[in-house]
């Protein structure tokens, strides 16, 4: 594994993450408040929106690092596929536990266009990132 480039890879789609949703909550795509995790778990009450704004993209960073380990194992399955799969089911899974839908066709309303696409693109980074390290890497050293 090529750990710098898993760590500029985790850095880079955090900060872009965090960046699309600050975007996509100040022109209200989206209902929730990228940051209302604190105040809803009660983590962090007296600290600034910065710190809670980093926090969250250490946290996004730990989360892609996740995914770039496993989704590097995917090399068969084109990453377009695999991105737009996993972009739905993280969508779905942050969408379900945000607005607590009462049954499935409402929590497919709920679901923001606009943030399964940034969802999808910076899934497809990081998917397309693993795939050629895995893949393209070791042809080279031959």
């Amino acid at each position: 594994m090529h750990k710098p480039t898993l760590f500029w890879t985790a850095l880079v789609a955090g900060l872009l993450t965090a960046l699309s949703l600050k975007f996509l909550k100040v022109f209200h795509f989206v209902k929730w408040s990228p940051i209302g995790w604190s105040r809803k778990w009660d983590i962090m009450p007296k600290e600034s929106p910065i710190v809670k704004w980093l926090v969250l993209i250490i946290v996004l960073g730990l989360v892609f690092i996740a995914l770039y380990s496993v989704l590097q194992f995917t090399i068969k399955i084109p990453p377009s596929i695999t991105s737009i799969g996993l972009a739905v089911i993280l969508v779905c899974a942050v969408e379900w536990t945000i607005s607590r839908p009462v049954s499935v066709g409402s929590a497919f309303k709920s679901v923001s266009i606009p943030f399964l696409c940034l969802i999808a693109m910076i899934t497809r980074f990081v998917v397309g990132t693993a795939v050629f390290m895995k893949t393209e890497l070791p042809k080279k050293a031959k």
